[in-house]
């Protein structure tokens, strides 16, 4: 598992957290999955939002569009799209889609992906993001077990999310 993918699982785990209302953009996820059409919802609260950006180091920023099945934080059916940005180039991404209520099993790349940015603005603690992804993803049913070639989910979705600043 690749640290971009580590970041995604732990932005997962955390549940992500959003600012308070006022700020609306379209802040959804739409495509398909597996040859279906499917929409995500990104949850927000309050206090912050599935869709965010964290600084690793100055001049690196992670960035984290996470969707759910309903418009409320669960496991069972996020899609969760996580990329670096180095100096204001885009790196790759990392993709995962959960269909059960746990971690594992799951899809995912095993490799880094290429992403297409349409927008990326970043203003102090928010930003917006634009973009799409299109690729395959394997199963992976455990943590000790390799990328499942045999058992794959094409997926292509785009996004368009308000970015909220996470502090870890």
């Amino acid at each position: 598992m690749t640290k971009q993918q580590r970041l995604g699982m732990s932005s997962l785990l955390l549940g992500g957290l959003m600012w308070g209302a006022g700020h609306v953009v379209a802040d959804e996820i739409s495509g398909t999955l597996d040859g279906e059409p499917k929409e995500w919802h990104i949850v927000t609260h309050s206090e912050g939002s599935t869709a965010n950006f964290s600084e690793l180091m100055p001049g690196m920023v992670n960035v984290t569009v996470q969707g759910h099945r309903e418009p409320r934080f669960e496991t069972q059916g996020t899609l969760s799209i996580s990329f670096i940005v180095m100096n204001g180039d885009t790196g790759d991404a990392s993709v995962s889609y959960f269909p059960e209520s746990g971690m594992l099993p799951h899809y995912g790349t095993e490799q880094d992906v290429p992403i297409e940015i349409a927008l990326l603005e970043i203003d102090g603690d928010t930003g917006r993001v634009k973009g799409r992804v299109a690729t395959s993803l394997a199963y992976v049913a455990s943590m000790t077990e390799e990328h499942d070639h045999s058992n794959t989910m094409g997926i292509d979705v785009s996004f368009d999310a308000t970015l909220v600043r996470e502090e870890y």
